[in-house]
């Protein structure tokens, strides 16, 4: 009787352990995810703190030193590039590597280490001619496929 005790103990000790182990892990991950969302809430803040509109409707952004006006938001730029044809992102070669540019095709966005060489076939006479991407979900997909 006494041997069938000590084995139920230690079930149940091995039961609330497991139970303390699985409690830590959710409530680390719920902080973890929290913390995340307040980083992307803050960032968005600020994002609109240096975005404001004057009275004529123009809106105006400051970088820095300089503001730079605009008399259209860039929603509708981003719209209009989409409705002609064009995207957000244009993939193009740079030093044997993929680099990504903003739509006027002059200023770089990023520059990847991916090796055009190591890209399909169709690919890389995409990227040879020019290859528009026509969202951010778009790139990050392409640049998650394709670097190492």
């Amino acid at each position: 009787m006494r041997k069938f005790f000590y084995s139920i103990s230690v079930f149940v000790f091995l039961c609330v352990l497991s139970l303390g182990y699985y409690g830590t892990y959710k409530a680390a991950d719920a902080q973890r995810r929290n913390s995340r969302t307040e980083e992307i809430q803050d960032y968005q803040e600020a994002k609109l703190e240096n975005t404001a509109e004057n009275g004529d409707g123009d809106i105006i952004k400051k970088t820095g030193t300089q503001e730079i006006i605009s008399s259209q938001p860039e929603t509708s730029e981003a719209a209009s590039a989409q409705e002609g044809g064009y995207g957000l992102y244009y993939l193009k070669e740079k030093d044997g590597c993929v680099a990504v540019y903003e739509s006027d095709k002059t200023t770089l966005f990023e520059p990847t280490n991916i090796p055009v060489s190591m890209l399909p076939d169709t690919l890389k006479q995409e990227i040879c001619r020019g290859k528009y991407l026509k969202s951010q979900a778009e790139l990050y997909s392409f640049l998650e496929n394709y670097s190492s």
